[in-house]
């Protein structure tokens, strides 16, 4: 990890965390990446011909650029494969955001999947491949089931851990930068946490930099995972903090092991409560585990998959619920996509409850229709009937405080993001009558692929 030299020393960085609760399911066996492989929507296994145990160099690239790997991948705890990043494949020991479907292509969960243990493991845990599966405990149960039923003679043994781990969020400000320097996270960690081409490099970035964070209790950490949901925002905005997901023993405190070092300035800790970091990742619009949404209820590319790197692959093969995922890919047909929201009026909670999801309604343009207090205006001769009620323009998923995650039609975007000013024509009906309206905010990805949407 290269030091960071933008502050001077005299500043502050902010190290925000906070416990999550979650559950856990470790899968370790001779044949866990294929396993896995079959069962989540990102691509774990590289597309290679086997050579007697062994294929060519790593750093030479295919057609695809897909990694070659020159190991017996199912006799050692190397790691994970990421298909795509700045430098081509990788191997890494950092985990990847990825999702479970059902047979339909519904989402039953999202997961990060880690390799385990990080960089500290013993001559027995890394003599096979291993992983843990993180989720919410509310569905652990139906996963576990789940596994078991797919396991079959797969050589791979699982492990439900409802208790026993405890899963940290972090977030690390910087001090002295602005808006439009170039965020140092991404040539810092991001970037070269890419770079990683065999087992052994990807060990030796892992170890640096849970050196740098937890100088002498490295041990400690079981599993890492480095955000890669939120790169382009830190592409575009300098000030951006790098998030963090830590996996450790429950019976440890993350204070007490948080110990940066190489770094020009000093720390300032801050401990928080996991609803800090859910509001957050509302407001950089994404979701995380089924406490944010009902499972089976929603497609992986509605929640902007394919716009997350290694989340979801376009051409990896049969995996549970790869045909509509492979079709939508294909037509490119989707209606709805997840937009970060922000709510007004919160004097108006509670929203109504005999719907899953709250309807989003919108307000019709003045061009469209002529209304009277809002109200479409109905001719009073003859036999004319009120104006068909339009089907909603999304619904709200989920929400903290005042910050949400909607999904919303795609037909609307161009009024939700490029509308008049002061348009606010989205709103929520409550169960007491009034409204609760619901501002969009452009998500972090339209601007670069507006054209196709």
């Amino acid at each position: 990890m290269k030091a960071i030299t933008l502050a001077r020393r005299f500043n502050h960085a902010t190290l925000q965390f906070a416990p999550s609760k979650k559950s856990f399911l470790k899968i370790r066996g001779p044949e866990a990446p294929k396993f896995l492989n079959g069962l989540v929507t990102s691509k774990l296994l590289p597309s290679f011909t086997k050579k007697n145990l062994t294929t060519i160099n790593p750093n030479q690239e295919d057609e695809n650029n897909q990694l070659e790997l020159e190991f017996d991948e199912t006799h050692s705890n190397w790691g994970v494969f990421n298909e795509m990043s700045y430098n081509g494949s990788y191997i890494s020991r950092f985990g990847i955001y990825t999702g479970i479907l059902n047979s339909k292509g519904r989402l039953l969960t999202d997961t990060l999947l880690y390799p385990s243990p990080l960089c500290n493991g013993s001559k027995k845990t890394m003599a096979w491949p291993e992983y843990l599966l993180e989720f919410d405990p509310s569905i652990g149960s139906t996963l576990d089931k789940m596994l078991d039923l797919h396991v079959l003679t797969s050589k791979v043994k699982t492990k439900f851990y409802e208790d026993g781990l405890i899963s940290w969020d972090i977030r690390i400000l910087l001090p002295g930068l602005h808006t439009k320097d170039e965020n140092p996270w991404i040539s810092n960690v991001l970037e070269p946490s890419t770079m990683t081409k065999n087992p052994e490099d990807a060990h030796a970035f892992a170890a640096g930099l849970a050196s740098a964070l937890f100088q002498g209790k490295e041990a400690q950490i079981v599993a890492m995972y480095i955000e890669r949901r939120t790169d382009q925002l830190i592409e575009a905005d300098g000030t951006m903090g790098q998030q963090f997901r830590v996996v450790t023993k429950k019976d440890v405190d993350l204070k007490s092991i948080i110990n940066p070092q190489g770094f020009p300035f000093e720390f300032k800790l801050e401990e928080l409560d996991a609803m800090f970091f859910r509001k957050l990742r509302f407001e950089q619009g994404y979701v995380d585990s089924v406490r944010d949404y009902r499972p089976e209820s929603l497609l992986p590319l509605e929640l902007n998959f394919d716009f997350m790197p290694n989340t979801v692959s376009a051409d990896k093969g049969c995996y549970i619920g790869q045909e509509l995922t492979a079709r939508t890919f294909a037509t490119g047909i989707l209606r709805k996509r997840l937009v970060p929201v922000t709510l007004l009026n919160p004097e108006n909670y509670p929203l109504a409850q005999d719907k899953q999801y709250p309807d989003i309604s919108m307000e019709p343009d003045s061009h469209e229709t002529d209304h009277v207090g809002g109200i479409s205006a109905i001719n009073p001769f003859g036999n004319s009937k009120p104006t068909k009620r339009k089907r909603p323009a999304g619904s709200l998923i989920a929400s903290e405080g005042d910050k949400g995650v909607a999904l919303m039609r795609i037909e609307h975007f161009k009024r939700a993001f490029h509308g008049e000013e002061h348009d606010d024509p989205f709103y929520i009906a409550t169960q007491n009558d009034k409204i609760i309206r619901v501002i969009p905010k452009q998500p972090f990805w339209l601007h670069v692929h507006e054209e196709g949407l």
